[in-house]
């Protein structure tokens, strides 16, 4: 079992996309009731308790792998015990919610639709709600014994938006040459062939990479959105493994750098001579100022004294 997690500020689209008649089945309404308008109505209502939270809406699919289509094709009420068991584990309750199923794949699946302001207008919390999403499915996977899926490796490409087509293409490129390269030159010369360039995240303080992006047809991925194996970090390690793997070492200087001594210049002191001596008192002669002791009195009757300045009292602020 795979949760997939959304969040949104409108549930107008969202419960129309659930709950569209021709491949959907509601299997529960708590605190909702009516068409899909007038639920999206009554989910908006709520929200007014708490003008704080901004992604009101909680979207969650839980997708089966297509080996338990079998146990669970007429078994409603085993999915809607998983999807509460699943709500329950990650902190979901006290508010309005859906749960509907569609038969519209191959494999089952269901939708849950929640408010994130609960009864009391409260917030329900979405920290680390990726990470917890992962640990529960797997809980749940193995509590129900289900089958764990394969995740992107059968997935019907044909099938999927534009978007999530380049990043099913962007996967299945790099999961095909990242084993192959040694470096990140290498790698990024191996994805142009495939038309993918590649973006690097540098810290601002010290200028090197921690985050890497992949572009391909006018759409952008950070690697960790691909998959987590995609990540920067493990990537990085991923290509430190297939250098070792191929005996190419990172170079090391053996010796330590030595500083090499500037030659210093000798001042060698020269007698001055008489040309030089003569030369030097003509120059002292010609700047030194003339001085006249009738001038310097005249002068100093013309010189204004410095008043100072006169200190303000009172109180500064």
């Amino acid at each position: 079992m795979i949760g997939k997690i959304v969040k949104g500020t409108s549930f107008g689209g969202c419960v129309n996309y659930v709950l569209k008649e021709e491949k959907s089945r509601l299997l529960e309404a708590v605190g909702v009731e009516g068409s899909p308008s007038e639920m999206a109505e009554q989910f908006e209502l709520q929200t007014l308790l708490n003008d704080k939270v901004k992604n009101t809406v909680g979207h969650i699919s839980l997708n089966f792998s297509a080996e338990d289509a079998s146990r669970l094709a007429t078994d409603d009420k085993l999915m809607l015990k998983i999807a509460h068991d699943y709500m329950k584990l990650m902190g979901i309750g006290n508010t309005q919610f859906i749960i509907a199923r569609h038969i519209d794949r191959d494999h089952p699946h269901c939708h849950i639709v929640y408010n994130r302001v609960d009864n009391d207008g409260r917030t329900i919390s979405d920290k680390n709600d990726r990470f917890r999403n992962e640990k529960v499915c797997k809980m749940l996977t193995a509590r129900y014994r289900l089958h764990f899926s394969e995740g992107k490796k059968n997935v019907k490409f044909d099938r999927l938006r534009k978007h999530d087509q380049v990043k099913h293409y962007i996967y299945h490129v790099l999961r095909h040459e990242v084993p192959k390269a040694v470096s990140w030159s290498e790698l990024r010369r191996a994805l142009r062939r495939y038309k993918i360039d590649t973006e690097f995240k540098l810290n601002s303080r010290t200028g090197e990479a921690e985050g890497v992006k992949f572009i391909c047809n006018g759409y952008k991925f950070s690697g960790s959105k691909i998959d987590r194996q995609f990540s920067f970090v493990n990537i990085a390690c991923r290509l430190e493994e297939n250098a070792f793997d191929a005996g190419i070492y990172p170079r090391r200087s053996s010796t330590p750098t030595q500083q090499r001594e500037e030659p210093r210049q000798e001042v060698v002191r020269q007698e001055p001579s008489e040309e030089s001596s003569l030369s030097a008192g003509l120059l002292e002669l010609a700047t030194a100022p003339a001085t006249d002791p009738e001038e310097e009195m005249l002068a100093k009757q013309y010189v204004k004294k410095k008043k100072k300045p006169q200190r303000k009292r009172g109180f500064r602020l």
